[in-house]
């Protein structure tokens, strides 16, 4: 989405500032639908099914984007609406497809397959873009809108072809669970007797928060992320400032980081895949995340402190930079696949129903503490200065390290039967 108003500002220039205004102010709520998915993501379970919301979603996206090809550059209101509308369905999407995953992907295959759910949205992210980007400099932006919503409507097609075969084995799993009644909870017996599908979606949810885990793997998947963040982001605008040109700040910061964080969501999921404690290896990423920090940290106070007088030695500060960035993006790649892996395994404790709505939750409070320091990051830089908001970014690498080392041993391994 950020990619689409980059780019709206590029095609609209008298406009400018009101994208600005919409990019600054404005895209916070697009993350709304993100950060509440696991409040509405029972409905989803209890209402229609997951393959059903799926292709409602790619279809919703699809008639969104249509929607958006007519409207004028130049009205904000209605692009803000249009990107609102793709963020929401697409997180009825990523709920729908969490829920298949979970109930499709045996135990051993978990860091597998999060690792290329991982990998494929990076790589989404980038071709996407990419892709964006050339459609709308040989189309104009209402042209390359309607060859979005047709590829989603094409990838709705494919979901209900693929859906209507999988339906026949649904439908026996179904009956399976029907007749096994001593697999399933008492309270949800009652529910189904009552036949009360919204004492049941208050029930998913209440099954959701008392899974053991849930508050220690809440604290942690709020916190992962901050100190990481905010160096990863604003170490690029330090060597920027210091004069590194932009086309080598493309590809250091660009190509290879990107590339090494693809490798380390692929490490991520071997080492997941492993029978070997999630927690270690955690705490062992965490660590080297936390020293690529601390470096940057440390170089940051050597430049204030005028240890680079020398031109010579802006070769030296590059250095550094770029390889605190790139051991920062291969830590990263590493640590979101592992944790995703034991989110979803920790979901998996939950009943079958309930599953999906718990790792959707999990999901919703990685993405608000994502927000929420991206809303705060910039009055640290702006107020407390470069250095003091790398100390502060290294102090908050710190909190994943500590939580790690006092979550519940049982949540902290992969679970071999």
């Amino acid at each position: 989405m950020k990619k689409i108003i980059s780019l709206m500002v590029i095609n609209g220039e008298k406009h400018q500032n009101q994208y600005a205004i919409l990019s600054v102010s404005s895209l916070k709520v697009l993350f709304v639908p993100w950060a509440t998915k696991g409040l509405w993501a029972p409905i989803i379970e209890v209402w229609g099914g997951r393959n059903r919301w799926l292709f409602i979603a790619l279809l919703a996206l699809g008639i969104s984007a249509y929607t958006g090809s007519h409207i004028a550059l130049e009205n904000v209101f209605g692009i803000g609406c249009m990107l609102f509308f793709l963020n929401a369905f697409s997180a009825v999407q990523d709920v729908a497809v969490d829920g298949i995953a979970i109930q499709m992907l045996p135990e051993e295959q978990l860091g597998l397959g999060n690792s290329i759910q991982v990998v494929m949205y990076k790589v989404g992210w980038f071709v996407g873009g990419a892709g964006f980007t050339y459609l709308m400099s040989i189309l104009d932006w209402s042209m390359t809108l309607v060859v979005l919503a047709l590829t989603y409507l094409l990838t709705a097609i494919m979901v209900t072809i693929v859906s209507a075969k999988d339906d026949e084995s649904s439908e026996e799993e179904t009956k399976e669970t029907k007749n096994n009644g001593k697999d399933n909870d008492e309270r949800h017996k009652e529910l189904n007797h009552n036949d009360s599908q919204v004492n049941e979606i208050l029930a998913i949810l209440k099954d959701v928060v008392s899974t053991p885990g849930t508050l220690w793997l809440s604290i942690y998947v709020l916190l992962y992320k901050m100190g990481e963040r905010g160096a990863i982001n604003n170490m690029p605008l330090f060597l920027l400032d210091r004069g590194m040109t932009k086309n080598q700040l493309a590809l250091w910061n660009g190509t290879l980081s990107q590339g090494l964080s693809i490798l380390g969501s692929l490490h991520g999921g071997i080492v997941a895949s492993k029978p070997l404690k999630i927690r270690d290896k955690l705490f062992s990423f965490s660590l080297y995340r936390f020293f690529s920090i601390l470096l940057q940290f440390v170089l940051i106070l050597m430049w204030n402190f005028n240890f680079f007088n020398e031109k010579d030695s802006l070769f030296t500060v590059y250095a550094v930079g770029v390889l605190s960035i790139c051991s920062l993006s291969y830590s990263s790649g590493v640590i979101s696949t592992v944790s995703f892996t034991l989110m979803m395994q920790t979901s998996r404790l939950c009943e079958k129903k309930t599953q999906a709505s718990h790792y959707s939750l999990l999901a919703s409070i990685e993405v608000a503490g994502k927000v929420l320091f991206a809303v705060i990051a910039g009055f640290i830089i702006d107020y407390a200065g470069i250095a003091s908001s790398f100390a502060i970014f290294t102090v908050l690498a710190i909190f994943p390290i500590y939580i790690l080392q006092h979550i519940p041993v049982d949540l902290a391994h992969i679970k071999t039967e």
